[in-house]
């Protein structure tokens, strides 16, 4: 048997792409391509529409079957191939896309589907949301990514308790932001940090940010010599300005009309510049205090930072929505305040970092006086160097609206790092009290996340703020006052995802779907 495996962003550009749509399929294909090359000869393409059909009749004059597996959402999946082909998407809303827009058929994922006559999800949730709309007798099976086995040689080493001793995390290139930090202290802790924060931003984004760079080195290149990002930059930029000169001086005078309080008041000069902070900080003034009004040179470079103390990790992309950061970060500065012990770490999965860091200490400089640690991440992490951090974490950490499987989460996990999480979504199959501190949510309604119409057509969950912080502290009580009940928690954890996610339960469940599939019609 051939199988024909595809995704969108490949191993040589992952390191480039974290964060770009669709990045986490690379990761999924190559968790999955182990047990793929069990069951047979396995082709990694770049192109299905030049590629698949070629390499299928070149399998069947063999005399071999041919699969092709697409990890791709339904709506990028080929369709129209000779061969086989079998979308393989991960998906978190309570219900698929049954609809179309902007005359593309293939956006409803009923027509997708049915030209497919089949394909592999994560979670039961989503096989349940699928045969709701197919039927209940449409080929459809749940195979989480086989993330457990890998982890093997980590979980053989001997078992460590949190607090135990520090640990190093290395970045060969990357950036940390540390609230613990000298010079990024004095932006989040204070009467005047916010000010200060914003300040230091602006003379930030001015010196350091790609934005900033891209437009001084080359303000006249041809739009179709520049990368997508930097056209997004570039249309982000002109919207910008001109809501400032166009449509803010349009509008001051209505709010002019109405009483504001005094830190409220609207102040648009004649050419309708963005209004200044209240009390701007001066670079003199600033300078004569001790602070600097520059804060660090955030750009990658090998870094490393030491870890103790009761740490608790989320990796995430900062611009998907669903992640919910917010939320994560205040509560935990509200549940620790008091507690210079307790470590939060944001490992960010994105290759636009800056933006994401600033907004974050942002939310730190708003919130009251706090002496947990909180520590940002920025960087490709992969082999030793994940391997650290997950030594250094004792609990995994998801506050999200929903997710199609969770790969951080199950593989900190899969090493014996009990989570604090909702149990919804993807996270029903594996998440319980057993091996998690389990967080309250509700049904809200919302959009598919690829809607361009923003219309309501779905359910997400919405994350209970008081039931997330209650979490973090049962999870350090845990760790302080109840060692042996983490140490079942962590035994636990490793048994629910050897059932959950490993190589032979992916084994079984495709062998037992291709099989049938290969006797039933095409």
């Amino acid at each position: 048997m051939k199988l024909i495996v595809y995704s969108q962003i490949t191993a040589a550009r992952i390191a480039t792409s974290m964060g770009l749509p669709e990045y986490s399929y690379y990761f999924v294909l190559r968790d999955f391509l182990p047990v793929l090359r069990e069951l047979g000869e396995v082709l990694v393409i770049e192109d299905p529409a030049t590629e698949v059909d070629a390499l299928c009749d070149e399998a069947l004059a063999q005399g071999q079957r041919c699969w092709f597996l697409s990890f791709s959402p339904p709506q990028k999946t080929q369709l129209g191939l000779r061969c086989p082909t079998i979308p393989v998407f991960a998906w978190e809303f309570y219900g698929i896309p049954n609809e179309f827009w902007l005359d593309e058929p293939w956006q409803d994922w009923r027509y997708v589907l049915q030209r497919c006559g089949r394909a592999i999800t994560h979670s039961r949730l989503i096989v349940d949301m699928v045969r709701r709309e197919m039927g209940e007798a449409f080929p459809v099976i749940s195979v989480p990514s086989p993330v457990w086995d890998k982890f093997e040689r980590l979980r053989r080493e001997p078992g460590q308790l949190p607090l135990q001793r520090a640990m190093k995390v290395n970045l060969p290139s990357g950036v940390i932001a540390d609230s613990n930090d000298p010079l990024v202290r004095p932006y989040i802790s204070g009467a005047q940090a916010m000010n200060h924060l914003m300040q230091a931003i602006r003379q930030y984004d001015r010196t350091f940010s790609p934005r900033a760079q891209t437009e001084d080195a080359a303000p006249d290149a041809p739009l179709d010599h520049l990368p997508r990002q930097s056209l997004y930059r570039i249309t982000r930029r002109y919207l910008g300005e001109w809501y400032l000169r166009v449509l803010l001086p349009l509008l001051a005078p209505r709010y002019a009309k109405r009483p504001l309080a005094p830190q409220m008041q609207l102040v648009v000069d004649d050419a309708g510049r963005r209004p200044e902070p209240l009390n701007p900080v001066e670079p003199r003034k600033a300078e004569a205090s001790g602070l600097s009004v520059n804060l660090p040179d955030w750009q990658p470079a090998r870094v490393s930072t030491e870890l103790s103390g009761v740490v608790f990790t989320a990796l995430f992309n900062p611009y998907d929505g669903r992640k919910n950061w917010a939320d994560m970060l205040t509560a935990f500065c509200a549940a620790f305040r008091d507690t210079p012990d307790a470590t939060l770490v944001f490992k960010l999965g994105h290759t636009e970092y800056l933006s994401a860091m600033h907004e974050m200490l942002i939310w730190l400089a708003r919130m009251p006086a706090f002496q947990c640690r909180i520590v940002i991440l920025h960087g490709y992490l992969d082999g030793s160097e994940f391997d650290e951090l997950i030594r250094a974490t004792a609990f995994t950490v998801n506050a999200s609206h929903g997710e199609g499987q969770c790969l951080p989460l199950m593989e900190f996990m899969s090493c014996g790092k009990p989570a604090i999480a909702p149990r919804h979504s993807a996270m029903l199959d594996y998440i319980d009290e057993q091996v998690a501190f389990v967080v309250d949510s509700w049904l809200d309604a919302t959009a598919w996340s690829h809607d361009p119409r923003l219309a309501y057509r779905t359910l997400r969950h919405q994350i209970d703020w008081a039931s997330l912080k209650q979490a973090y502290r049962d999870a350090y009580a845990c760790v302080r006052e109840d060692p042996q009940r983490y140490q079942r928690m962590s035994v636990a954890a490793i048994e629910r995802m050897r059932g959950h996610c490993s190589q032979a339960v992916a084994r079984q469940r495709l062998t037992e779907f291709l099989d049938a599939e290969s006797r039933s019609p095409q």
